[in-house]
């Protein structure tokens, strides 16, 4: 696999959502801004426990398949600098055979041999960037050992 200069976009971007999400927002205080006051951002936010399928990020491929019965808790896009990004944390019943099969012919076309997996019936995790080098993928998902037959994915997108 190539380098590619949106690897650390993803990272950076999964870092500071991880680290906003742990933080303690008091009444009335303005929510924490990674960006810097100078460069022009575009953020579109949502979080929600019950949400439907539809609650895309705004800038992640439409193409991308989310199960009819997904429950959307995190759905973020940012626009920085002409790099966009989402992040996309769901959970579904659909099975982790049904899901690697549906991920796993997704990314063949995304990404084809570029594509770093690691598939059994605990783990779902395919990573990579996509032929012309103009996006970068990452899907993790696992079952809850909270919730019987329910599995969460967490993916970030980053591109052009």
């Amino acid at each position: 696999m190539r380098p590619s200069g949106l690897k650390p976009v993803v990272v950076v971007l999964a870092l500071g959502l991880a680290l906003a999400a742990c933080a303690e927002k008091k009444e009335g205080a303005p929510a924490p801004s990674s960006a810097s006051a100078s460069a022009p951002t575009s953020v579109s936010a949502s979080h929600n426990a019950s949400a439907s399928a539809d609650q895309r990020p705004e800038h992640l491929p439409k193409d991308f398949p989310i199960p009819a019965d997904a429950k959307v808790s995190t759905s973020h896009s940012e626009h920085n600098e002409g790099k966009k990004s989402a992040l996309l944390i769901f959970t579904t019943q659909q099975s982790m055979s049904t899901l690697s099969e549906t991920y796993k012919n997704y990314f063949a076309t995304r990404i084809g041999d570029n594509a770093a997996q690691t598939i059994d019936e605990n783990n779902l995790i395919i990573q990579g960037d996509s032929a012309d080098g103009k996006e970068s993928w990452s899907l993790i998902g696992s079952p809850l050992a909270s919730r019987e037959g329910v599995v969460e994915l967490t993916l970030t997108w980053a591109g052009t």
